[in-house]
């Protein structure tokens, strides 16, 4: 073998726990948890020409190749390539790229080569090469799903590469001469010099598992896919305490590691059937690593209890969950104004539409509606929070529930408050409108009518006032002329006076003096009648004064009455003024009062959900060697291509009744493994679920009859057995191993 020069593996100065990131090669002697998945994974690499490793986001199909399988294939003269292709625009060809990585590995590991691979097809170069002959070439595609969704979204790719690309791997997987090789090899027009009937290629596809349907469309080119599989489960309880221990260390101790383990079931640690546990390896990283972190911050060496009590359970997920929500917001609300990014929107589309009102995860189906918020919901994928199997997206643990559901009362409670408090707000505002209003209509007809009724008390007076002045005028012209006739009387008395004295004194005309005493007679008739007449009338004037200044005494009062009412509406609106205020007031004081009744209530509330975390008490069920089951079911597994395979402890297996209906269930249901089609077998009635003990698997409380066996996870259909007699009884041996092409 030529000399190779593989740089040796250091543990990296950061901290003992990567988060989010994925192992590296380098990082193998801290990659624990794996030993069996690794052990299952190299032996089928090495013994098919074709392997696919699937699994769901966040499983670690990249650290499980990086820092599990590629140190154990190196270790057995085999050279790993990992390849992620590319599909940019200014990407190579697919070809090309294989043919980078190749030249780069080779350089990087010193090997001695005769050529590189150039124009010729990746078939005839490790047919032609030396070094493949006592090297074994491994190549691994790794997320290789991108080649049905980068590629396929890139005219380029998808119109022109993807064919001969696929035609190449053909080649390569299948062994298959190249057509426009065939002839020469087939006629032996020329010779070749070395054998092309056999090859030593390894190749891998590693690929999320939803996936899996658009491989199997492939078959036909590539039947190799069919064969050799391997699917990669979350850790078990098992495996996340022997990350937690052998990372740690003598950092920790058995009961705060199992405390650790508690973390990701509903009995906080208590039960230790870590066997059936299913924790995701991307969460178990993230809060170790918050774990870590915080005790480097705190300058501990151990993992004390005094530790995690301060930084229990809630305090650590909740930390975690509140730091990946507040990303995925920020990559919603990147565009928008300093007044949206208030809003949590990815928050409320994880509280309503990714759990149920009872608190359990559901699957949701996006549509147009959630475009706003795909970049926070990418976010959530890329921090393993969110599953998306290409038709619907779902939570990638129960453990997130309480948190989110915790969150989700709190919004609810909040908007129920604002809306209480708006409606109390609204109705105080309608009291206080309609007061004003009807303040605002009684100060109006009120005033107008006083305002009126002085208006027309106020011109009265001025008529009568102008009338008396008139009279007054009047009267004082009668007056002289009163004075004036009673003069002229007088002087007329005085002068008939003198002339009948004179008369008895001289003689005079008779007819002349009878002429003048009728005359002056009849003036003084005529005077005396105007005089009577005017004094009548200066009588009736000064009846007509008493009478208007009554009338004038009458409007005054009247004037003084409006003016008092004046001065009571003002009053009255005081009185209404100063009531709105109470009402202000009092809505003020009965809005604390609330808000303190409310926070009274919460407090309470948390303080309960302390004491009791679950709506319900745990029943913890005992332990099956508690419990002696005389009627079981055992299950005999083991491995045919290899008797040193250790049977896994994380496989689920049905037990479903030999029915009509439960008949129909399995004819529907598809064989491969990632068609274990778990929810069609789970509705088929009277199914049964096998448990792991240190005994292997069995099945508890089966009575006599014909059963079907399905084992998820492993390529083939499903085994019928017969338990014949009440009691315990054991299977017939099953065989675990995948056919081998």
């Amino acid at each position: 073998m030529p000399a190779q020069t593989i740089e040796p593996f250091q543990k990296p100065e950061s901290s003992l726990f990567i988060g989010l990131e994925s192992y590296t090669e380098a990082q193998s002697d801290i990659f624990y948890g794996r030993t069996e998945e690794i052990d299952r994974l190299t032996n089928l690499v090495k013994a098919n020409t074709l392997t696919i490793v699937f699994g769901k986001s966040g499983t670690g199909k990249t650290s499980l190749l990086n820092a599990g399988v590629f140190p154990r294939l190196r270790k057995d003269y085999c050279l790993p390539f990992r390849i992620r292709l590319e599909f940019n625009d200014d990407s190579p060809d697919l070809i090309t790229q294989i043919k980078n990585i190749l030249i780069s590995e080779i350089n990087k590991y010193g090997f001695k080569v005769e050529s590189y691979p150039a124009s010729e097809t990746l078939w005839e170069y490790f047919h032609n090469e030396q070094l493949w002959k006592s090297v074994t070439p491994i190549l691994i595609f790794d997320q290789f799903e991108e080649i049905f969704t980068l590629a396929k979204k890139n005219d380029r790719f998808s119109n022109t590469e993807l064919a001969p690309f696929w035609e190449e791997l053909a080649d390569l997987i299948e062994n298959s001469i190249p057509e426009k090789l065939r002839e020469k090899f087939l006629n032996d027009k020329e010779n070749i010099d070395y054998s092309y009937k056999k090859q030593k290629i390894k190749i891998l596809f590693a690929f999320r598992e939803e996936f899996l349907p658009e491989f199997e469309s492939i078959t036909a080119k590539i039947p190799s896919i069919q064969y050799s599989r391997f699917r990669l489960m979350a850790m078990n309880g098992n495996q996340a305490y022997e990350v937690i221990t052998k990372t740690w260390k003598n950092n920790i101790d058995t009961a705060q590691a199992d405390k650790i383990v508690g973390f990701f079931s509903k009995e906080d640690g208590t039960n230790k059937a870590y066997d059936v546990m299913e924790i995701e390896p991307s969460l178990l990283s993230q809060v170790c690593s918050y774990i870590d972190k915080e005790k480097n911050i705190q300058g501990g060496a151990k993992i004390s209890a005094e530790f995690l009590n301060k930084y229990p359970k809630e305090i650590i997920l909740r930390s975690i969950y509140n730091e990946v929500l507040t990303e995925s917001n920020n990559a919603v609300n990147s565009n928008k104004n300093e007044v949206e990014k208030i809003a949590k929107p990815v928050n409320e589309f994880v509280e309503d539409k990714l759990i149920t009102d009872e608190g359990y995860r559901t699957k949701y189906a996006l549509n147009q509606q959630d475009e706003k918020i795909k970049p926070g919901i990418e976010v959530l994928k890329s921090k393993y929070f969110l599953r998306d199997d290409g038709k619907s997206i779902e939570l990638t643990h129960d453990v997130l529930v309480p948190v989110i559901k915790n969150d989700r009362e709190k919004r609810r409670k909040a908007i129920a408050f604002a809306a209480a408090r708006k409606k109390a707000n609204r109705r105080a505002l309608i009291i206080i409108i309609f007061s004003l209003l009807t303040a605002a209509l009684i100060w109006y007809f009120i005033t107008n009518k006083a305002t009126q009724a002085k208006k027309e008390a106020i011109q009265d007076r001025k008529n009568a006032l102008d009338s008396t002045i008139k009279l007054k005028g009047k009267i004082k012209t009668d007056s002289l002329k009163l004075a004036k006739i009673d003069s002229v009387l007088k002087i007329r008395q005085i002068q008939n006076a003198h002339q009948s004295n004179a008369g008895n004194d001289s003689v005079s005309d008779p007819l002349n003096n009878t002429y003048g005493q009728n005359k002056s007679d009849s003036m003084l008739i005529i005077l005396q009648k105007q005089y009577a007449d005017l004094k009548k009338q200066y009588a009736d004037l000064n009846n007509r004064k008493l009478e208007l200044d009554n009338v004038i005494t009458d409007l005054n009062t009247k004037v003084n009455y409006h003016t008092d009412n004046q001065n009571k509406i003002s009053l009255v609106n005081n009185a209404l003024k100063q009531t709105v205020e109470d009402l202000k007031k009092q809505m003020y004081t009965d809005s604390m009062k609330f808000i303190n009744q409310y926070d009274i209530l919460r407090r309470e509330f948390n303080a309960y959900k302390l004491k009791h975390p679950e709506p319900f008490p745990a029943v913890t069920p005992k332990p099956m060697r508690d419990v002696p089951d005389t009627n079981s079911l055992q299950l005999n597994l083991y491995y045919s291509s290899s008797k040193n395979m250790r049977i896994p402890g994380n496989l689920k297996i049905f037990l479903i009744p030999d029915s009509a209906y439960n008949k129909k269930k399995i004819k529907k249901a598809m064989i491969y493994e990632i068609r274990c089609d778990e929810l069609n077998l789970d509705s088929a009635q009277g199914k049964r679920i096998a448990k792991y003990s240190k005994n292997g698997y069995s099945f508890s409380n089966v009575p006599p009859g014909k059963y079907f066996i399905k084992i998820c996870a492993y390529y083939g259909g499903y085994y019928s057995i017969t338990k014949k007699t009440i009691g315990n009884e054991t299977t017939k041996k099953l065989d675990l191993s995948p056919p081998i092409r």
